[in-house]
């Protein structure tokens, strides 16, 4: 018997405190987009998964659950699409080239100082924040 992967076997757990099962079909899910350096649309990973009997409810679930438990970013490709991500770290941001698309997760950002700023001048207690950083990757630069 193969044993499982680490990241599926935390993905398991997680979906339980969450109330979901993690079937076969959520694993080839994650599995597809934590495979990908750039990611997929909705309809491109709906497209992909077809043929493995991976229906559209699925996807669509899947891919909301993995973004609550921090494990997917959503992220702007370069026509303006919803594209989506693996992420490692529970808490980390993408780094997206705005040419080919390639999207690389750097988890350290400390922002203490500007929400403590925010919450002070807008009066809102911060929960959280998303960041996504753009740019031009080197092999594009060259």
């Amino acid at each position: 018997m193969k044993s499982k992967e680490p990241d599926v076997i935390d993905l398991g757990n997680r979906f339980r405190r969450l109330g979901m099962r993690f079937t076969p079909q959520r694993e080839a899910v994650w599995k597809l987009f934590r495979d990908s350096r750039k990611g997929y649309s909705i309809s491109e990973a709906i497209e992909v998964l077809k043929d493995q009997g991976i229906g559209m409810a699925t996807v669509y679930r899947t891919v909301i659950a993995l973004q609550k438990i921090g494990r997917l970013h959503r992220v702007h490709d370069q026509s303006g699409e919803h594209r989506y991500v693996a992420c490692k770290a529970v808490h980390g941001h993408p780094l997206v080239c705005e040419k080919c698309g390639l999207v690389l997760e750097f988890p350290s950002c400390d922002l203490s100082v500007l929400e403590r700023l925010l919450a002070v001048e807008t009066g809102f207690a911060i929960t959280g924040h998303h960041l996504e950083v753009l740019g031009i990757c080197p092999v594009c630069q060259a």
